[in-house]
């Protein structure tokens, strides 16, 4: 029988092993000694520490070979005999059954599920099943849904002429179990997920296993036990079945990572740890998932991106780094063409959304022959005049918003790049459902027109990419909807290009110099939808909690690095193995956080006054000749907004994909009410015509809110009086300067108040009633007597001036659901009277232009109402 040693990996594993080599074996024996290893990596750094032991001597090195390439030099020494089958296409063919399941079972397996059944088909294959259990349906369909894949992934690898790499590798290492010689000098490192291997190894006289972290402190008691999601629980599975006592086992170093076994052994106090503690690893806690990517891209980049070791469990935490670390890999170059691949298909599946539209426009390889400033100026009138001025969905709203508005200066080069955009991409929509290989192929044509890149030409990765993925969808019977081949394409650019979340089991042996767990919130769930218990059970695969206790163990050995760094998000629930290990910490501070808050400082803040525009006399005197209400109450409040919307004319563009809002829906709702008055017929028949013909695309619960709201008024409508002017125009002329004033200003001929509103009550005795429709929440009766919401009390003003009759009610009708909400305005006449006596002074100061209309003075309470915030840059000067 072989022999079996331990060896703890906080010193480095490595070094240990090359010291006890030339320790127990002669020089000229080394090279006759075979070292298995679980990783490439492994192999690298063993060769390192061979390197470093034999300085200035002559190199004398064993054979070394690791279990994640255990194969390939066969593969390469025997091309013609042996066919693996393209990874790429075995993905896509797995796909192909999860489609066909899907629609056979009317089922909804995601398409991601094609990555993890290799494995899963590779475990089951080497077992034998067993029919004991009463499966319930779900365990039913997934016994259904294994079974058909072992079938079929056999019949399809048979048809095909070729095995697959997971089938190839175990038959490789059955082959090397049985060509294992007695006299053979053999090393097995890590524990491995084939036993059979371990097992011929160490039944060999001269077989050695090396098993790092096997915690012999355990008490025997405890160890017999142990639970399966024990970190320690697999090292015991195997030592079972080698049948090896732990007394039985040598060490080859002595220093143990004793604190950290503490932390991993969840059974154990770790009052009994003393007043030790961890000095390698840092806990960073991060306010939100964006500071968590920026740190961690932060460390990579400072630690440096070859010593770094990087975990991420958060999936979309993962993308956002693989985002932040782009100068670190090969995607600038790749950037553009991965984008145009994506942002060519988007068009189509969001039926000609704006953002995906304007995203593949202003893409840096198309320019549909246009120099680059011409192009810019075309495109920059059709976002801003048409794309954010109209609500278009799909390629005939942009057509018709295009051909409406009269005074585009681009119109036919607009007109003509749609058009063209619209051929090439036709090419794409008359490839739907056909087998994807025609899809690619009609992608890349498209690609090739809009770019004039012929993208299988390419050199490089992209390149790479596009001929393997081309190639291997040949003789896939996968038929594409564009949303299908969307997911597919994303799904592969995604894995090729923009992973960051490693494998575990990269990491096993490999004394990493720094390794970052990013987004350990939660340990890994390995209780997956596809297996549950009993399924598990079924195929003699490992339980879940087998799985937990193996990822524990890994996890164990990568806490053994140089340097640690966990970071996890504020939002989240500690994790109890984090609780338990920051028991152990030193309390600090967290520098990379503080470094990122000074990188993202500014040096210096240049500072920035309020804004305070004069514009000339004369052009006040013009703009403010005739003012609304609206006008008048946004120049008390924010003189600068009345600037930049009545001086200047700026409007505030609308957002891309606009989506209507309570102000959309108000507007509607006052010209529904208003048409209702005019005639008395069919409220709802007119709501059902305006919503249906309005321009802004209204969801369902806008209807159902509409209906509610139009019942209550009609009720409360039948209860007042029966003569009503509706949105009709009232005056008020205001004199703005003295005659004192004329000799400096200029005889300034009156200005104009108008005064539009939403119903005027003329009741039987002989005075007038105002009321203004809100959908949202009206002002109060101290908001109006502060003079910051005038609106109404102008309104009073006008009214009276023109129809010589009294305002006895003021209010505001608040449109609930349930019913209309009465708001009167209480002694609104001492108002009017102020406002009578002010607003000519007040006008009069703004004709000055002397008088700067200042940036929000009142900042702290009208930011909400303000629309030209980003203009006034409040943040540079308060």
């Amino acid at each position: 029988m072989g022999r079996v040693f331990i060896v703890h990996v906080d010193e480095s594993l490595f070094d240990v092993l090359v010291q006890h080599i030339f320790s127990e074996y002669e020089r000229e024996k080394i090279p006759e000694i075979k070292i298995i290893l679980p990783c490439k990596r492994d192999v690298i750094a063993l060769l390192s520490a061979f390197k470093n032991y034999n300085a200035k001597k002559c190199i004398i090195l064993p054979e070394i070979v690791s279990l994640e390439n255990v194969d390939e030099e066969d593969l390469i020494l025997n091309l013609d005999r042996v066919k693996v089958i393209n990874p790429t296409k075995r993905t896509l063919l797995l796909i192909q059954f999860i489609l066909e399941w899907n629609r056979k079972n009317n089922d909804n397996f995601p398409i991601d599920l094609a990555y993890s059944l290799p494995s899963l088909l590779d475990k089951i294959q080497s077992t034998q099943t067993t029919d004991c259990y009463q499966f319930d349906e779900h365990s039913k369909k997934i016994e259904s849904f294994m079974n058909l894949l072992i079938e079929t992934w056999s019949k399809i690898l048979k048809d095909l002429g070729v095995v697959d790499i997971l089938e190839h590798k175990s038959d490789y290492i059955n082959n090397m179990i049985i060509s294992l010689q007695k006299d053979q000098n053999i090393i097995f490192v890590g524990i491995g997920k084939d036993k059979s291997l371990i097992k011929a190894i160490y039944d060999l006289p001269f077989g050695k296993i090396i098993l790092p972290n096997l915690n012999l402190k355990i008490k025997e008691k405890d160890w017999q036990s142990l639970d399966k999601k024990h970190y320690q629980y697999c090292l015991k599975d195997l030592l079972d079945y080698l049948k090896v006592d732990r007394r039985d086992v040598s060490c080859l170093n002595t220093i143990e990572s004793e604190v950290t076994d503490y932390v991993f052994d969840t059974t154990a106090d770790l009052s009994k740890v003393g007043g030790r503690s961890i000095g390698n690893i840092e806990v960073i806690t991060c306010d939100s998932r964006e500071e968590e990517a920026q740190v961690t891209s932060l460390i990579i980049e400072n630690e440096g991106y070859e010593n770094v070791s990087l975990v991420v469990f958060d999936k979309l935490l993962a993308a956002r780094i693989a985002c932040l670390s782009r100068q670190h890999s090969a995607i600038p170059e790749n950037y553009p063409y991965i984008t145009l691949l994506l942002y060519s298909i988007e068009v189509l599946t969001s039926n000609w959304n704006s953002v995906a539209l304007l995203s593949l426009l202003k893409h840096s390889l198309v320019t549909f022959g246009y120099t680059q400033e011409e192009y810019s100026r075309i495109l920059s009138e059709f976002e801003i005049e048409i794309l954010r001025n109209f609500n278009t969905n799909g390629l005939k709203d942009i057509i018709d918003a295009i051909n409406t508005y009269k005074k585009l200066k681009y119109k036919e080069d607009i007109l003509l790049i749609i058009s063209k955009l619209e051929a090439i991409l036709n090419l794409l929509l008359n490839s739907i459902n056909c087998p994807i290989s025609d899809v690619v192929a009609t992608h890349l044509q498209c690609i090739n027109i809009l770019s004039g890149i012929n993208f299988s030409e390419l050199n490089g990765e992209i390149g790479n990419f596009t001929c393997n993925f081309s190639n291997a969808c040949e003789g896939v019977e996968i038929k594409c909807s564009l949303e299908l081949y969307s997911q597919i394409l994303t799904l592969f650019l995604e894995k090729e290009f923009f992973s960051v979340a490693n494998d575990l089991n990269k990491f096993s042996l490999y004394h990493n110099k720094v390794v970052i767990l990013a987004g350990f919130n939660e340990a890994a769930s390995f209780q997956g939808p596809l297996l549950n218990a009993l399924t598990r059970e079924k195929f003699n695969l490992p339980s879940a909690q087998e799985e937990q206790g193996y990822f524990f163990y890994t996890l164990h050995n990568l806490f053994c690095a140089s340097k640690v760094y966990i970071t996890r998000s504020l939002s989240h629930r500690k994790p109890i193995l984090l609780q338990r290990l920051e028991i152990l910490l030193k309390e600090g501070k967290q520098p990379y956080r503080d470094w990122l808050r000074i990188l993202n400082t500014p040096e210096c803040i240049v500072p920035c006054t309020q804004p305070m525009p004069k514009p000339q006399t004369e052009v006040r005197k013009e703009k403010m000749q005739v003012m609304s209400c609206s006008a008048i109450e946004k120049l008390i409040r924010n003189p600068y907004s009345f600037y930049v919307e009545y001086i200047l004319g700026l409007k505030q563009l609308r957002d891309l994909n606009f989506k209507p809002s309570i102000l959309e829906f108000g507007t509607m709702v006052h010209n529904i009410l208003a048409r209702y008055l005019r005639n008395k017929k069919s409220p709802m028949s007119i709501a059902r015509e305006m919503f249906s013909t309005s321009q802004f695309n209204f969801s369902n619960m806008w209807w159902i809110r509409l209906q509610r709201v139009i019942q209550s008024f009609v009720e409360l409508d039948k209860t007042r009086s029966n003569y009503v002017e509706l949105e009709k125009s009232f005056t008020y002329p205001i004199s703005p300067v003295s005659v004192h004033d004329a000799e400096n200003i200029g005889v300034t001929e009156e200005i104009l108040l108008t005064a539009r509103c939403d119903r005027v009550e003329y009741l039987p005795s002989g005075q007038v009633a105002i009321i203004d429709y809100k959908l949202g929440t009206p002002p109060s009766n101290e908001e109006v007597m502060s003079g910051f919401f005038p609106q109404l009390i102008l309104q009073a003003l006008a009214v009276e001036h023109i129809t010589k009759r009294e305002v006895s009610e003021l209010a505001y009708w608040k449109l609930d659901y349930d019913k209309i909400k009465v708001v009167s305005i209480q002694n609104y006449r001492y108002k009017m009277q102020e406002l009578k006596n002010d607003l000519p002074g007040f006008l009069s100061n703004y004709l000055s232009n002397s008088t700067p209309f200042i940036a929000s003075p009142y900042f702290d309470k009208f930011l909400r109402f303000n629309s030209y915030k980003q203009l006034e840059r409040v943040g540079e000067w308060l």
